[in-house]
């Protein structure tokens, strides 16, 4: 009786190995990319406007920088960071972007795909005593560009808490980001 359940055992491993492997090997394990082109305005009292190639506003406000990890064939996790640091006359000023996005990818991360998403983060601005906090939603198309590069589209509604720029605040980004899919194949 020992060896039928051995032999059951034996036989659920192999298959769940060879389910998990046939799904890992089917999608891309990460993607890291970068904004190309982001135009970002702001809502409410304080109005701005920032227009950038390769990146508007840096990060500051839209992290620049992403690494999607994928954890099934539509869902990606997502850190994300936009850095901005200035000196003049000896001091310097930083501001430092830092995010986590939920992607989910209606067609797959293996084809061109809507994408929807949600995000949360915090803004370190230096030599200030407060942390403003960020939410926000979006949308997005990912185009993937033969086996090892992505182009995304996104268009995303934030909103910053706390005393970010003196008061709370909105804004809308969009931006043309590069990826590129490593652990594929």
């Amino acid at each position: 009786m020992k060896d039928g359940r051995s032999l059951r055992a034996l036989f659920l491993a192999a298959t769940l190995v060879a389910t998990t492997a046939s799904l890992a090997f089917a999608q891309p394990r990460a993607e890291i990319g970068a904004s190309l082109v982001s135009s970002t305005i702001g809502l409410g009292d304080d109005n701005f406007s920032t227009f950038g190639v390769p990146s508007g506003g840096f990060g500051i406000l839209n992290p620049g920088l992403y690494a999607s990890l994928f954890v099934g064939t539509r869902v990606a996790i997502e850190p994300q960071v936009g850095f901005f640091w200035a000196s003049s006359d000896g001091e310097s000023e930083h501001l430092l972007n830092f995010a986590g996005q939920f992607d989910y990818f209606v067609q797959g991360t293996s084809e061109r795909s809507l994408y929807l998403f949600g995000t949360a983060g915090v803004i370190s601005v230096s030599n200030e005593d407060y942390t403003p906090k960020s939410v926000g939603f979006g949308a997005g198309y990912r185009i993937p560009l033969g086996d090892r590069l992505t182009l995304r589209v996104d268009g995303r509604y934030t909103h910053f808490t706390g005393e970010f720029e003196g008061e709370e605040s909105d804004m809308l980004a969009f931006t043309l980001s590069i990826g590129g899919i490593f652990g594929q194949r």
